[in-house]
């Protein structure tokens, strides 16, 4: 009688044990079960957002993870679906990635994000895509040098003549530019062209300079490209130079 009791109790604690241990895997099965499943597309958008760009602006592609899990990375995707940037992941679910607008850069992009579980990479569905639609920037203005010298002397004044091919009503903005780092934005209203006289008091003012201009387009500022540059040479000059403002 103590033997047979003794059986039905071992039988009893095994048939518990298994009982517990089928029960704990059960409730293990549906978190396991979650990590095969998909991850949800990001979302991909542009900043600042435009229906149309121009070439030269810069435009940021944001990418957005739309999950509360640890991401280790992400990927974004030109029009051709060739890979462009992988960015280390962010602790905000969002990624940037950065680009200069040309017709070349034009197209669809689309972007994804990665995770990693047991040392294997688990991808995201690509996110949908996102059309960026760039325009050739203003034509370029022309650039001249009044007087044309080939050699400047230390107090002599040149005017750097920027002449626009739009409308005078357009341009509200014009830049000159030079290769030893001077870079002078002056508002414009109403006028075809803009004289910038460059009072020559040293060798530092020696360099390629070019200019540019800004006009309104869809309610924002959008510059030309560049005209060609024009060198001014100094030769046997001091330290200094001072720069003077004349619209025409």
């Amino acid at each position: 009688m103590i033997v047979y009791c003794l059986t039905i109790l071992f039988i009893s604690s095994l048939l518990s044990s298994q009982y517990n241990f089928l029960a704990a895997f059960l409730q293990l099965l549906p978190l396991a079960v979650s990590f095969a499943d998909p991850l949800p597309a990001p979302k991909l958008s542009t900043d600042p957002r435009h229906d149309v760009y121009y070439e030269g602006e810069c435009v940021t592609l944001k990418c957005l993870a739309l999950t509360k899990r640890k991401i280790d990375g992400f990927r974004f995707f030109n029009q051709t679906g060739e890979q462009i940037n992988q960015t280390a992941s962010f602790s905000n679910l969002n990624a940037e990635f950065k680009l200069t607008a040309t017709i070349a850069s034009a197209g669809e992009y689309t972007c994804m994000y990665f995770l990693k579980e047991s040392g294997q990479e688990i991808p995201s569905n690509r996110s949908l895509p996102l059309s960026v639609k760039v325009q050739a920037a203003p034509m370029a203005p022309t650039l001249s040098l009044d007087p044309q010298q080939q050699v400047y002397r230390p107090g002599n004044h040149v005017n750097l003549l920027c002449s626009f091919p739009s409308s005078p009503d357009d341009v509200k903005e014009v830049q000159y530019y030079a290769d030893f780092g001077l870079a002078v934005s002056i508002p414009v209203s109403n006028v075809k062209n803009y004289s910038f006289n460059l009072r020559i008091m040293g060798e530092e003012v020696s360099g390629s300079y070019s200019c540019a201009y800004f006009v309104n387009k869809a309610t924002r500022p959008v510059q030309s490209e560049r005209s060609r540059s024009v060198i001014v040479y100094v030769k046997n000059l001091e330290e200094g130079f001072q720069m003077d403002y004349r619209e025409e």
